[in-house]
């Protein structure tokens, strides 16, 4: 049995919600009208592959994790915003973030992961705060990830975790919840297993 904890936060903006957090090293995902941009979180501000603050006045919705908590927070129209903070621990769940949810009783929990579209650079982007990678596709452009770029033939993948719980009515499994934990690189591609089912679920960024 797995419980997952978390606690929700009144309406604010994005980076109140971030410094109510208390991360100290995350990756962010970050929506606009304008575009989809994938930042990394340090030393109190997302930053871009540029060590440039990644502006934040736009965007409607971000999760933003690192592992063990994940944070998400969604604008609505008229200014009104959702905000939660997840965690298998509780102790990692600021008080002063916000009120506790219910606690979810998961039965067993799932590894999950998510290709990122693109081909990676081999040579990465030094920044201060740590290396990035270039994803490029014809489809969709370049995207700059914080991670390192992967050993040869590999692409990157975001993994998380998804927590199977039982209907108490019927008694049928599903999937109540999923946590984003990080980025990583992916298995490399098995020949033996190019007939059978994808393993992985393509994300489009």
């Amino acid at each position: 049995m797995t419980t997952l904890y978390g606690r929700a936060c009144p309406a604010v903006p994005l980076v109140e919600a971030l410094e109510r957090a208390g991360f100290t090293e995350a990756t962010a995902l970050l929506c606009s009208p304008q575009d989809f941009r994938v930042a990394r979180f340090s030393q109190g501000r997302c930053r871009t592959h540029t060590g440039a603050p990644a502006p934040l006045d736009t965007v409607f919705e971000a999760r933003v994790f690192d592992g063990h908590r994940e944070l998400r927070w969604l604008t609505f129209a008229g200014q009104d915003t959702q905000c939660v903070l997840l965690s298998e621990e509780p102790d990692a769940l600021p008080a002063e973030f916000g009120s506790p949810l219910p606690e979810l009783h998961a039965l067993q929990t799932l590894p999950a992961h998510y290709l990122l579209w693109g081909t990676p650079a081999p040579k990465p982007i030094r920044t201060s705060d740590g290396d990035w990678t270039v994803l490029r596709t014809p489809r969709i452009g370049s995207l700059h990830v914080p991670a390192p770029p992967p050993p040869d033939g590999q692409r990157l993948r975001l993994a998380a975790r998804e927590y199977v719980c039982v209907e108490p009515r019927h008694g049928n499994a599903h999937v109540a919840e999923e946590r984003l934990l990080r980025l990583e690189p992916a298995e490399p591609p098995d020949p033996e297993a190019a007939a059978g089912p994808v393993p992985e679920r393509e994300h489009d960024v």
